[in-house]
């Protein structure tokens, strides 16, 4: 079996999914399995510079000109090559592929039910609903499909007419570069790169500036437990440069001086800032999986998290719980209870901190990237010997 992923521009894949991508085709040619990535290029886009063309015209590049090359390229393969669609917005390559082996990597349809209207925090224009349409329209012609939580595969299955030949739900896996490390090592290293004293501990959270990841509600969170403490842990914000309107609200903290933003930071930074905080902060609206959960986890960082799924499906009983962020001004008294659950987790006793970062260890496992590796492929196996 020869396997082909399919996966974004480069400049339109992200750090996830470029991971994703790298973490799947690594692990199946470590299997000695034959495998390319195929992915559109700048063909058309390479002769703008404008912003906003440019961006059009790689839209051109990845559904109108790289549809072409998939079926001439494909024609090229074995009978038996199996053809992976790395995130099911890509739906609309599935004509090219859906007489052959094939399989639709689902991580998370928010921008599918926002387009449909179904979360009122993101509003879509008509031109993004148009484009969420058409990628249904593509990826619910697909026969098999893994999704990386059971949260997606429960999604998944309300919005498909029918049912699946094949589905399996696998979780993501987490690099196993994230483990516990020296906590006072850790800060000294981070209070370095920062430039600022961050020994006595501080709190961390990593996520992009998507809407989703609730980076306003992170910062009024932080505000409200200020408010009711002594102590005077940073904020560490780690990501994507914040917008206008995460920089307004951030310059309207009245501690401001106390939130840093790390952008863009390499690997190792990322690793000593779980391993250095006190706690990890991830109030997220939705996801597909929450990558950040288990990577905090397996550096024995407590976690504090959204309770609903997949959150509370990626942590566990390993994490704290604070409920879904509400909307508009009930975000205030919503963040007042969350500020109260950091204080409770930050005085744990030290006994009771130690059990929480063992279950946390213990909850990892579900991740291991050797065992979900050969979890897909037994599934890709299914796909192609039925």
């Amino acid at each position: 079996m020869k396997i082909i992923f399919l996966t974004h521009h480069e400049e339109f894949r992200g750090f996830s999914m470029t991971r994703y991508t790298q973490f799947l085709n690594n692990g199946f040619q470590e299997l000695s399995y034959d495998t390319e990535v195929w992915a559109p290029k700048n063909f058309f886009a390479k002769y703008s510079t404008h912003k906003t063309i440019k961006k059009w015209l790689r839209y051109i590049d990845t559904f109108v000109h790289f549809p072409f090359i998939l079926k001439r390229n494909s024609e090229k393969q074995p009978t038996d090559t199996l053809y992976v669609l790395i995130d099911q917005a890509l739906g609309m390559w599935m004509p090219f592929i859906q007489k052959k082996n094939h399989v639709v990597h689902c991580h998370d349809f928010i921008a599918l039910k926002s387009a449909l209207g179904r979360i009122q925090q993101n509003k879509t224009s008509w031109t993004g609903k148009q484009y969420q349409h058409l990628i249904f329209k593509g990826f619910s012609k697909a026969e098999n499909f893994l999704c990386i939580s059971k949260h997606t595969e429960k999604e998944l299955l309300t919005f498909l007419k029918k049912k699946p030949q094949h589905i399996a739900q696998i979780y993501n896996a987490i690099d196993p570069m994230f483990k516990p490390g020296n906590i006072t090592s850790s800060r000294n290293l981070m209070s370095a790169y920062c430039k600022i004293d961050l020994r006595n501990g501080y709190l961390l959270h990593v996520g992009g500036g998507d809407f989703y990841k609730n980076k306003k509600g992170v910062i009024e969170i932080y505000n409200q437990w200020r408010s009711i403490t002594s102590k005077t842990l940073p904020l560490l914000l780690v990501g994507s440069a914040p917008d206008s309107e995460i920089k307004k609200i951030c310059d309207a903290s009245p501690f401001k001086n106390d939130i840093h933003f790390l952008i863009r930071i390499e690997n190792h930074i990322l690793l000593n800032a779980y391993q250095g905080a006190s706690l990890f902060l991830f109030p997220s609206i939705a996801e597909g999986f929450g990558w950040p959960i288990a990577e905090a986890m397996a550096c024995a960082c407590p976690v504090i998290t959204t309770n609903a799924a997949p959150m509370n499906e990626v942590g566990g009983k390993a994490a704290v719980y604070i409920e879904p962020c509400m909307s508009g001004n009930e975000i205030k008294p919503w963040a007042t209870k969350a500020a109260k659950v950091i204080d409770t987790t930050l005085n744990l006793s030290n006994d009771k901190l130690i059990s929480l970062k063992k279950t946390g260890l213990e909850q990892v496992k579900n991740f291991n990237d050797k065992n979900v590796l050969l979890e897909i492929e037994s599934f890709y196996k299914s796909i192609t010997t039925s």
